[in-house]
């Protein structure tokens, strides 16, 4: 659990595109789950706000780095833009380009609309996967 703000820099920016990288060229390879996603506490019962203060294991197949949850949230909004990039392909020459757009603040209905779209597991819950409150139960989006 992360007990301190830390400031996004460029080497946190550099772990993430290494990440984002990592999960590309396995999607590319294997036709398996492309990414995983571990929780390395337990996360039943806890708001979004208390789980922003977690890190999760982050990567392809067994190679993962522990990150914040921002981080994590910055590697999946990465690949949520080259997906997209990836449809606007010259078919011809399969050429294009990518721009990224990162947030510095993920509001909280942008963070639970990523985490909708992510497998997390949670090996130290009764769950396997991490189980998004219904909506109704959920936060108020700021």
């Amino acid at each position: 659990m992360m007990d301190q703000v830390d400031i996004f820099n460029q080497s946190r920016m550099e772990r993430c595109a290494a990440i984002h990288r990592a999960i590309l060229e396995n999607w590319q390879k294997s036709s398996s789950s492309p990414y995983t996603v571990r929780a390395t506490e337990p996360l039943a019962g806890l708001s979004l706000s208390e789980i922003r203060l977690h890190y999760f294991a982050v990567g392809a197949g067994d190679q993962l780095t522990e990150i914040p949850f921002h981080d994590m949230l910055v590697v999946f909004v990465m690949i949520e833009q080259t997906t997209a990039a990836m449809r606007k392909l010259d078919k011809t020459t399969n050429t294009g380009t990518i721009q990224f757009k990162i947030w510095t603040v993920f509001p909280d209905a942008e963070a639970l609309r990523l985490l909708s779209k992510i497998r997390i597991e949670t090996p130290f819950d009764p769950e396997p996967y991490l189980q998004l409150p219904p909506i109704a139960d959920r936060e108020t989006p700021t």
